[in-house]
């Protein structure tokens, strides 16, 4: 099968580079799939799991925070402000900042922090949702 060239960085580290036969993003209207050549494109990305088979068959799952991927010329590029394994998925950490979220939502604040509230609940729920899909 064809590979492409896949980097994914996130703002702390550099999460892979190497070849890549087929990659699976989350985007916000869905999912969207990578194959060898595909089009150039630049788009911004959704937080939840992102997947990936290398050329040796191995597949690969991260949970993604929000970012961008670059497809140019048979490269792939994907920034992230975060990325985590599954398994490095503190689960009542999550679970936590999920009930703190929804605590600060049932209290009537300032729109902006509402908006914060409202991502933090975003964020806990897609990690939830990460643990207990691929564990």
């Amino acid at each position: 099968m064809n590979t492409f060239s896949l980097k994914i960085l996130a703002s702390d580290k550099v999460v892979y580079e190497g070849e890549c036969e087929k990659m699976t993003i989350p985007a916000f209207d869905g999912e969207k799939g990578i194959l060898a050549n595909h089009e150039n494109i630049l788009m911004a990305t959704d937080m939840g799991m992102t997947r990936f088979t290398k050329p040796d068959g191995e597949e690969v799952n991260i949970f993604t925070g929000l970012g961008f991927i670059e497809v140019m010329n048979n490269e792939v590029t994907f920034l992230v402000q975060t990325s985590e394994f599954p398994e490095e998925i503190d689960a009542n950490r999550a679970r936590e900042a999920k009930r703190r979220a929804e605590e600060a939502l049932r209290q009537k604040k300032s729109l902006i922090e509402y908006h914060n509230s409202k991502a933090s609940l975003s964020r806990a729920m897609a990690r939830l949702k990460a643990t207990s899909k691929y564990m």
